[in-house]
């Protein structure tokens, strides 16, 4: 029996049919991808026939929220073997100043944050957290803003009425010798404003414009008082205060030697003995002053009112002492501060601060 003969077209056929297929087969194997998605603390594996990192993600079934950064991009070609890395935008609230808002990064430190949101800084702005600080999400970066200044101001120099007592006048005769005249003096600042709010005034320099002259009066012997240094003087108001006690130390002051504002008062002066702070609405500065003890103790003596206190309030007087270890020994103490009207001798103003 004759055996068939399979026709030449038909070999063929198979033949192109089973080159196509294993084309087929070797398309795939060569188009099967290997990816690591790397989602913050998750890691997930997948192998697929993907042709792009967006659909690595669709395939793996993750999102991307609308602050979230992923490496590479979207439309970026997955490689056969290809790491996918996601990184989450979390919150952090920012306050620049005296605004404050919130904004989502994938960013790590503070400084990387402020350049993400294009945050310039002048030198003498202060960052909390420091700019190199780690972040986390709910943590808060505040920016204080920071500017200074220099301006003059025009203070006045008060005149001192000096009194020059008179046996040959009868009790009581004033003659008006010389009026008197306030004189004047600029002094430098240098003021700090944090967030456009005025927080300190600096002491710079000062220059007198003009001298004061000294209003003098001859007066008619008559009783006055006697200080416990032997001392006459007239006196317009007395008022019975709580004496403490202050000196240079950062303990009183609140700061250093090398500080521009080291030792400076309220009024621009410097601070020495003779030199008290005071509520200026019970007792006005530059006031001339004699403070009595209560106690037996010795007086403090004559003063000059130039300094202000955050915890001068009221009946309360603050006297320098240039001993830290005499300042604490003072404690409270129960004064009279004699509001100085006229000054017997004129010697006695040298006596302020002695």
């Amino acid at each position: 029996m004759k055996s068939k003969k399979i026709p030449w077209f038909a070999i063929t056929m198979i033949l192109i049919f089973s080159s196509v297929a294993t084309g087929l087969i070797m398309y795939r194997h060569l188009n099967l991808k290997s990816v690591v998605i790397y989602d913050q603390a998750s890691r997930i594996y997948m192998k697929a026939y993907v042709n792009t990192v967006e659909e690595a993600l669709e395939g793996s079934g993750i999102s991307l929220g609308p602050y979230d950064k992923i490496s590479p991009d979207l439309k970026s070609s997955v490689s056969k073997e290809m790491a996918i890395h996601i990184y989450r935008a979390y919150p952090v609230t920012l306050i620049d100043g005296q605004d404050s808002y919130e904004v989502f990064t994938t960013k790590q430190t503070v400084g990387e944050i402020l350049q993400q949101e294009n945050i310039k800084l002048n030198s003498l702005d202060l960052v909390e957290p420091f700019i190199g600080a780690q972040t986390r999400a709910g943590d808060r970066i505040q920016i204080t803003r920071i500017r200074e200044e220099r301006v003059k101001e025009i203070f006045q120099i008060p005149f001192v009425t000096e009194v020059i007592l008179k046996d040959e006048m009868d009790d009581d005769e004033i003659i008006l010798i010389q009026e008197g005249q306030m004189g004047s003096k600029s002094v430098e600042l240098k003021l700090r404003y944090e967030n456009d709010q005025l927080v300190a005034r600096h002491f710079v320099s000062e220059e007198v414009l003009e001298e004061p002259i000294n209003r003098i009066k001859h007066k008619g012997t008559q009783e006055m008082l006697v200080t416990s240094r032997g001392l006459p003087f007239r006196y317009s108001k007395v008022i019975i205060c709580e004496a403490t006690a202050y000196d240079l130390s950062y303990e009183s002051c609140g700061k250093y030697p090398g500080d521009p504002a080291y030792g400076i008062t309220y009024t621009g002066t410097y601070a020495r003995p003779g030199v008290i702070a005071v509520d200026p609405r019970v007792i006005p500065l530059h006031s001339k002053v004699y403070v009595a003890s209560l106690d037996r103790t010795p007086d403090y003596g004559f003063a000059v009112a130039e300094d202000t206190g955050s915890a001068i309030k009221g009946n309360k007087v603050d006297l320098f002492i240039s001993s830290n270890r005499q300042a604490l020994r003072y404690g409270r103490r129960k004064v009279k501060v004699y509001i100085i009207d006229d000054v017997v001798e004129p010697s006695l103003i040298k006596g302020y601060g002695n």
